[in-house]
């Protein structure tokens, strides 16, 4: 078939026409696209930024004494019988930082320690465990590394060590040992090195810090930790802030009339083990 010079041409010409307007909506859309990817890199750091202050806050509640709460979900790294972290707390002084309690896991506790590296260079000098339960003590081990003295009542530190070797027991035992031992990989259970019996002093800083045992239960204690001269008092596990409590052993006639005796004391400020500051 014979076509004239002109209408092949023009045909080459639409042609080049349509194959750049094919070309101009492929760069729309990848100038698109690289719009997408870089506004999601972008907001990558603050999206992760957010993250740690968006599972957690810290509420200080005197000067110089902070709260760290843990949102409520639940962790999937962990023992998950202590799914929930608990609450924990920190106290500055001129000579050192004391922190009470550790949460649920050592990235939890890892977290606490940023938030004392945000307020405070100066060593961890004691950790105080007011109890044995793992939402308490399983971020031990992120203090032992910077040579802090554990202190808790004998009692717990023979329920933690007993924690400890039956959890080896449990990951042996478990027909899917992966599982137990995916979930606590990188954990090392962390006895405290030093006790008391009913009641021990520190003063650090100038400033006395008490540890009581309050309760004295069938197969553990439960200590607090008090402040005179902040008015603060942190009960651990005797204590829940909208959570429903853990009964375990404890005689609940004796824990209702240790609660009534400390609503008598001198204090200002009540820190939970699981909750915000009541």
């Amino acid at each position: 078939m014979w076509t004239s010079e002109g209408s092949r041409e023009s045909r080459v010409e639409s042609q080049g026409v349509e194959s750049l307007r094919v070309e101009s909506r492929r760069v729309r859309l990848l100038d698109f696209s690289t719009l997408l990817l870089l506004t999601a890199f972008c907001l990558l750091p603050s999206a992760f930024g957010r993250a740690a202050g968006w599972l957690y806050k810290v509420q200080e509640v005197k000067p110089n004494v902070f709260v760290w709460v843990a949102d409520d979900v639940l962790d999937l790294d962990g023992d998950p019988q202590f799914e929930r972290a608990g609450t924990a707390g920190f106290i500055i002084t001129p000579e050192g930082v004391l922190v009470v309690n550790t949460t649920n896991t050592p990235f939890h506790g890892r977290e606490l320690l940023y938030e004392i590296r945000h307020h405070s260079e100066l060593p961890v000098r004691y950790v105080i465990d007011t109890n044995s339960s793992g939402e308490q003590i399983l971020g031990n081990e992120v203090f032992t590394e910077l040579q802090a003295t554990l202190i808790s009542s004998a009692k717990t530190q023979a329920e933690i060590l007993d924690y400890r070797q039956q959890l080896a027991r449990r990951i042996a035992e478990e027909d899917d040992k992966s599982k137990l031992q995916i979930r606590m990989r990188g954990f090392h259970v962390t006895v405290p090195t030093q006790t008391f019996g009913n009641e021990m002093s520190l003063r650090l800083g100038g400033q006395e810090i008490k540890l009581l045992c309050l309760l004295k239960n069938g197969s553990g204690d439960d200590a607090a930790v008090y402040l005179p001269a902040a008015k603060v008092l942190f009960l651990g596990d005797l204590f829940q802030n909208d959570y429903f409590p853990r009964i375990d052993s404890r005689k609940i006639h004796e824990w209702i009339d240790t609660l009534r005796r400390v609503e008598g004391w001198d204090v200002e400020v009540y820190v939970p083990g699981h909750g915000a500051p009541g």
